[in-house]
């Protein structure tokens, strides 16, 4: 009897990276034997064969599924500890005197797991900062919330680069070191002046650094400085929610925003195909200023962020 074992292919897709098939085939092969084999009467029917009992020209085929254990996904992490578990408020002082503090809501098993982070900017007058919108662990993500380096708690414009400095160090020299975290997981969500500054300083000058996405809502304005690195753009997701009720001069901005990072982008060799996927806008609801539930400006950005905020996570 001839008989065929098939190892079959397996395949296995982790983030993308997909392992090679693997096949294997072996035929042992054995003849069988018939030199001592009876003679029947001619009515007598031959029993059917054992199944030890061989025939040369037949075949039977057995194929075997093996499984492979899956290659470990590698993971970029910061390898930080010390920080504390809970609801914190933490001062923090950059490498030029620049001084502000940050809340971040972190797990009781901060110190044993690895997490992404989740960093909003709240808008002019810092109610972000007290409401702190995104302080529940979501997508395990750690909640935190930057309050800006001045009594009027407004981010950038004039003083876009050093605020963008100070977000920057802070999360580098202080959430990483105190905190293991995953370091392409680093999220934002920013609101009205958060998401000027952001897009206008922060992302050009520092986005390079991080491979992650926003979440910018209700503002939003065309870059104030050069980009670092332009390839940025054909990689950091961007996502803008805004209103039908908008302020006009709001609606402006992101418009011309829009326009500036298309140049930008065709500049840098970025397909249009692949632009409308990194950057993309939507229009929720026709409430005010950020009142995306046409309720209130606080319950308005809880809702964006508790409903719409995944828009920019991986798949």
């Amino acid at each position: 009897m001839l008989k065929t074992v098939i190892l079959s292919s397996a395949l296995f897709v982790i983030l993308g990276c997909t392992d090679a098939q693997q096949s294997y085939s072996s035929n042992p092969t054995r003849v069988a034997n018939n030199e001592n084999k009876e003679t029947l009467p001619e009515n007598e029917e031959s029993p059917p064969e054992d199944q030890d009992s061989a025939v040369a020209d037949e075949t039977e085929s057995v194929t075997e599924v093996v499984s492979e254990t899956p290659k470990a996904v590698s993971v970029r992490n910061s390898a930080g500890s010390g920080g504390s578990s809970g609801l914190v408020e933490v001062p923090f002082t950059d490498s030029t005197g620049l001084a502000s503090s940050y809340k971040i809501n972190a797990p009781a098993d901060v110190g044993q797991k690895i997490y992404g982070l989740h960093i909003h900017l709240h808008g002019d007058g810092g109610g972000g900062y007290v409401d702190f919108p995104n302080k529940e662990l979501r997508n395990n993500l750690i909640g935190v919330t930057i309050k800006a380096p001045n009594q009027t708690l407004q981010w950038g414009r004039a003083a876009g680069r050093p605020h963008a400095r100070f977000v920057n160090e802070l999360i580098q020299n202080e959430l990483l070191k105190k905190y293991n975290i995953d370091m392409d997981k680093i999220f934002f969500s920013t609101v009205s002046g958060g998401s000027y500054f952001f897009m206008g300083s922060f992302l050009p000058e520092f986005g390079q650094v991080y491979n992650s996405a926003a979440f910018v809502m209700c503002g939003g304005e065309a870059p104030r400085v050069a980009f670092t690195d332009p390839k940025v753009l054909g990689k950091f997701r961007v996502h803008v929610e805004v209103t039908a009720g908008e302020r006009a001069d709001i609606l402006a901005s992101i418009q011309a925003m829009t326009t500036a990072y298309k140049t930008a982008m065709d500049t840098a060799g970025i397909a249009a195909a692949e632009q409308v996927k990194i950057q993309t806008q939507n229009i929720q609801g026709a409430g005010a200023h950020c009142v995306f539930d046409g309720v209130s400006y606080t319950s308005g950005i809880q809702q964006a962020i508790d409903t719409k905020f995944k828009a920019v996570l991986p798949l």
